[in-house]
């Protein structure tokens, strides 16, 4: 699917909030295009993006990116930023892409320990994205890996010229832009999640409040059990029980998140709502929602939407 480059998406509205906020941080004046409820066109998100890049060039579309860590809390970034490697946030990204059927998209492929080659390209044969457009999202998930807490973050060209390093865009940063990236991590000193003991007092409301808090998370039985300091043979017993299992709560989990966003007067829309509570894509979403609460996450938002 090539899409429609009039087509709007959630997706393409965060990011220009975060050209607003990375103009502003750079001192830079530029006409941008009044949003349409939660979403913003692609093609005006393009044009803002070529128009920086003509007058101030690449530096200044990298630096875009280094607002994200001040911004107001904007729910998809922090569902990107719960990641806990880079790994994880390249699989949370792509899903990110399915939700808002982007054009483009970041192919990631491991190239050594903590080191990745990042190529922003077309979907499906589809029109390829500006080198303004490309810079923007290599930029934003340079910054986005800084974010997770990673060790220390190198973002370089394949011919080795180095982008940024310990959290600063160098002069050469995007100059001459070619394609290819390479985004290292140090490793980071691992420090185990645990349960701290406060949340609600039943150990099963527990598991869920750590599921709902994290709900784009990938979660295993496994990954559960550890940060409960039990094993995964203890955590199904304990769930046994209760007449219950891991999948049945990692979808109550994921209903619970859905739900309290549709409740709310401004929340975000469907798509947006969809990979927020951690399903697959939309398709996924409807049907898990339906069968659960017997209407479309559409009807029940109009139905109980404060």
């Amino acid at each position: 699917m090539t899409g429609d480059p009039q087509r709007e998406d959630f997706a393409s509205a965060a990011m220009m909030r975060l050209v607003a906020a990375g103009l502003m941080r750079q001192g830079l004046s530029m006409p941008l295009p009044a949003p349409a409820g939660a979403r913003v066109a692609r093609t005006d998100k393009r044009a803002v993006l070529e128009r920086l890049h003509a007058a101030h060039g690449p530096r200044a579309v990298l630096a875009l990116a280094d607002a994200a860590p001040d911004m107001p809390p904007e729910p998809l970034v922090q569902a990107l930023t719960r990641a806990r490697d880079p790994a994880d946030l390249f699989e949370r990204w792509h899903r990110m892409e399915r939700f808002s059927h982007g054009r483009h998209t970041v192919r990631t492929e491991p190239v050594g320990a903590g080191a990745f080659r990042l190529v922003h390209a077309a979907r499906d044969g589809g029109a390829p994205p500006s080198p303004a457009e490309s810079l923007l999202v290599l930029g934003v998930l340079t910054v986005l890996s800084e974010m997770t807490g990673s060790g220390a973050v190198t973002l370089a060209a394949e011919d080795g010229a180095v982008w940024r390093r310990e959290r600063a865009w160098t002069a050469r940063a995007g100059s001459p832009f070619r394609g290819p990236v390479l985004l290292s991590v140090a490793p980071a000193r691992a420090v185990p999640a645990q349960d701290d003991g406060r949340g609600p007092a039943d150990p099963v409301d527990r598991l869920r409040a750590r599921l709902a808090a994290d709900p784009v998370r990938r979660w295993t039985l496994a990954d559960l059990a550890s940060v409960h300091g039990m094993s995964a043979r203890t955590l199904q017993r304990r769930l046994a029980e209760r007449s219950l299992s891991f999948s049945r709560i990692v979808a109550d989990a994921r209903l619970q998140v859905a739900a309290s966003y549709l409740c709310k007067a401004r929340g975000p829309g469907l798509a947006e709502i969809g990979f927020l509570a951690g399903y697959a894509d939309q398709a996924h979403f409807a049907r898990a929602f339906n069968r659960a609460v017997g209407t479309t996450p559409r009807a029940y938002r109009a139905d109980f939407q404060a």
